[in-house]
C-alpha cells in the first residue's frame, strides 16, 4: 500500500492525465480550483495533496471521478450499445452531442 508522498504522485499523474484527456492546461485547472498555476503544478508532481473540497471541484467543474483520482479504479466498462437501447431520445440525443463535441475539440487542436 501506497502512503503520503507516494499516494499524492500517483493522485498527481492521474490528474494530469485526466487533464491532458480532456484538453485543458494547468492554468485552467488552476483557475477552477482558484489556486495560482505554480500550487497546481505542485498537485500533479504530488508534492502537494488535494483537499476533498478540491476533489469535489473537479468532479462537478470536469467530472473527474475522485475514486479514480485516489485509487487509479474507474468504471470498469461502459457499453454504448447498451445505452443507446435503453435511454430517453432526449439522453440518446445529449450523449451524442457531448462524444460529437469532444471529438471536434480534439480535431480541431
Amino acid at each position: 500500500m501506497l502512503e503520503g508522498k507516494d499516494n499524492n504522485i500517483q493522485v498527481g499523474r492521474r490528474l494530469k492525465e485526466a487533464r491532458t484527456n480532456l484538453g485543458y492546461r494547468q492554468v485552467d485547472f488552476a483557475e477552477t480550483l482558484k489556486v495560482t498555476e505554480e500550487h497546481y503544478r505542485k498537485y500533479e508532481l504530488g508534492s502537494t495533496g488535494l483537499s476533498a473540497n478540491k476533489l469535489i471541484i473537479l468532479y462537478q467543474s470536469y467530472g473527474i471521478d475522485p475514486t479514480y483520482l485516489l485509487t487509479g479504479k474507474g468504471p470498469k466498462e461502459f457499453d454504448v450499445e447498451y445505452f443507446i437501447a435503453n435511454c430517453t431520445k432526449d439522453q440518446k440525443e445529449q450523449f451524442l452531442h457531448r462524444i460529437f463535441a469532444y471529438l471536434l475539440k480534439f480535431l480541431t487542436k
